[in-house]
């Protein structure tokens, strides 16, 4: 596996992105990403940890600037760690309506007027939480928050009524468009093999999955009304 940095370089609106614009790394308790790669993700980036985040945060060797969660799945060693370092805490209980990655991402949000947001070790693991996360962000999606699911195997950004253009460092094995919207109007997408224009997409029926470049390294993707998710695979999932 490469541990070079894959997440497709984001094209911005840069108007829609002035103001109190910060860089955030948000570490969840799923799959662990490659060291070298979350390393890069972290470079110039506000670190903070969900819970069991704070172990991947520190097997990493990076220091995180704010943890919030119950404490129920971290390393014991590792939070008293934290705490010892001064790193500030936020603290839930463990019955709670919302999940850590949930009340992270709601104190982010609350914290930050617009923001760029990579949510990791979101992969992979229980299928629900996965679940719940990806929604959870994909309602947070506005013009002045920027927000991706990614580590090095798998990246999901969204797009909320508007458009985005992609480098790819390194050609995705496929890129899929997902509605997190009930009904997505006007979708297109070119630079791929199979492209689309201004074609709807719903929720329960998404077939827009497993296209590939075609002769770039670049893609633009469109949606005119709705919430849309576009995913980019690097990773083999039928190879052990």
């Amino acid at each position: 596996m490469s541990d070079k940095f894959l997440m497709p370089e984001l094209v911005p609106d840069q108007k829609k992105m002035a103001g109190d614009f910060k860089k955030i790394l948000l570490i969840a308790g799923g799959r662990t990403p490659h060291i070298s790669w979350i390393r890069r993700a972290a470079a110039d980036r506000i670190i903070y940890c969900a819970d069991h985040g704070l172990d991947i945060c520190i097997k990493a060797g990076l220091k995180p600037d704010f943890i919030l969660g119950d404490g129920d799945s971290a390393d014991k060693a590792n939070w008293q760690w934290a705490k010892s370092a001064g790193v500030p805490f936020m603290s839930f209980p463990s019955d709670k309506d919302l999940t850590d990655t949930q009340l992270a991402l709601q104190k982010i949000t609350e914290r930050c007027i617009c923001a760029d947001i990579i949510l990791t070790g979101v992969w992979g693991g229980r299928f629900d939480h996965l679940f719940s996360s990806l929604f959870s962000l994909s309602g947070l999606s506005n013009k002045n928050v920027r927000l991706c699911a990614a580590d090095d195997k798998e990246t999901l950004f969204y797009l909320k009524d508007g458009h985005m253009s992609f480098r790819c460092g390194q050609r995705p094995l496929s890129i899929s468009l997902l509605p997190f919207s009930n009904v997505c109007r006007g979708v297109s997408i070119n630079g791929t093999k199979w492209p689309l224009d201004k074609v709807t997409l719903l929720q329960k029926m998404p077939y827009a999955v497993s296209n590939i470049l075609q002769g770039t390294e670049e893609c633009t993707v469109q949606v005119e009304k709705g919430i849309l998710g576009i995913y980019f695979c690097w990773h083999d999932f039928g190879k052990i």
